[in-house]
């Protein structure tokens, strides 16, 4: 039999990433009205601001792709983390109500 593990610390580190990523995406034409803003020049502002603007299609498209993977890990998260839950009060349980047939096992060396 194969053992499954899942690290899901680390899953919830990448959904906290993943929804990073989307608030920055969201935020990039603010962003880079700010930096145009700062170049302190008409001509390099407005390069600047029509570079950001013509991503927003394809930024969007990257946002809902990221979106939808970042609910997908939150799932498997939210789904692993309830079945180990469970799982450790069925064997909680077992062992409470007749300790005799389930004996602690001897302490790894």
């Amino acid at each position: 039999m194969t053992d499954l593990k899942l690290d899901l610390q680390l899953l919830g580190q990448l959904k906290s990433d993943l929804d990073a990523i989307v608030k920055e995406f969201k935020g990039a034409d603010d962003f880079s009205d700010d930096v145009a803003e700062a170049t302190g020049h008409d001509g390099l502002g407005g390069h600047v601001r029509d570079f950001a603007h013509k991503w927003n299609d394809k930024r969007k498209s990257m946002t809902e792709s990221v979106e939808g993977l970042e609910k997908s890990v939150s799932a498997v998260t939210d789904g692993f983390t309830e079945v180990d839950q469970g799982l450790a009060k069925a064997l909680e349980d077992a062992a409470s109500e007749s300790p005799e047939k389930y004996p602690t096992p001897p302490a790894a060396n």
